[in-house]
């Protein structure tokens, strides 16, 4: 399997500890056996914070947080620092929008956050819990809650290993801020800024309205007025499930019906 280079240092990690599955070890042994210390500190508009030497470091996690998904992603995109980062700077501080914009960050952010995806949830490994079954938000819960990583970030992964197509997009105050999506998903263009779709969930997020538990189902032609090959899947349906990340940020899931 062809890992990138964060991917790489998570599996290292993982590796040098023996770990094999969820449960081995808890996070804060790994951060202990890299030579760091983490602390719980109630902090202003920062969810993680690293203070690294050569050979220590002190990681401090917002106390406020609560859900344990979320904590467990903070404290691994901050272990990526550590293993990743230590001669590029002593001091890293991540605020929400650092662990929530997957591809709106500076290259370090980026290559934590997907270190923390791959530390929580080893790609091998994944893919033999998703491998062969069909997607629904039964399989991504189960899944989520097997790594101990939050459904957002299971979709995310989902999107790279599984075997069907999916599309990830986030937005904030209504518009596209960023996208991603399976090689084989059948349409691909939503140009930067577009609004949440009137049909949408996510459209009704942002009047005020509250998120449908279960997924919905949406046309195509709603989010995808603008790609080149709409006209071929004007038939077309997805399934749209979303999940709120702030009052102001929502992130959506598409997949083929």
């Amino acid at each position: 399997m062809r890992l990138s280079n964060p991917q790489r240092h998570a599996n290292n990690v993982l590796d040098s500890v023996g770990w094999k599955q969820p449960g081995d070890l808890s996070l804060e042994e790994l951060v202990w056996s890299l030579g760091g210390y983490i602390k719980y500190s109630e902090m202003n508009k920062v969810e993680g914070r690293i203070l690294m030497s050569k050979e220590n470091a002190i990681i401090t996690i917002n106390s406020k947080i609560k859900y344990l998904p979320k904590l467990n992603f903070v404290i691994a995109h901050e272990i990526g620092h550590l293993v990743m980062h230590k001669d590029i700077s002593y001091l890293f501080s991540d605020t929400k929008k650092t662990l929530q914009q997957w591809l709106a960050n500076g290259i370090h952010e980026n290559e934590a956050n997907e270190f923390a995806s791959e530390l929580l949830m080893p790609s091998e490994l994944f893919i033999r819990r998703v491998k062969g079954k069909k997607l629904n938000l039964d399989l991504i819960k189960e899944t989520s809650n097997y790594f101990g990583a939050s459904q957002t970030a299971t979709f995310l992964k989902y999107k790279d290993y599984g075997d069907f197509p999916v599309c990830i997009i986030y937005l904030e105050n209504g518009r596209v801020v960023w996208k991603q999506e399976s090689k084989d998903f059948p349409l691909k263009f939503i140009s930067k800024g577009f609004s949440a779709p009137e049909q949408s969930n996510c459209g009704d997020f942002f009047k005020g309205k509250s998120i449908e538990d279960e997924p919905i189902l949406i046309d195509a032609l709603d989010w995808f007025p603008e790609d080149f090959n709409i006209d071929d899947y004007l038939d077309l349906e997805f399934y749209e499930q979303c999940f709120k990340i702030s009052e102001t940020s929502i992130l959506c899931c598409l997949w083929c019906k």
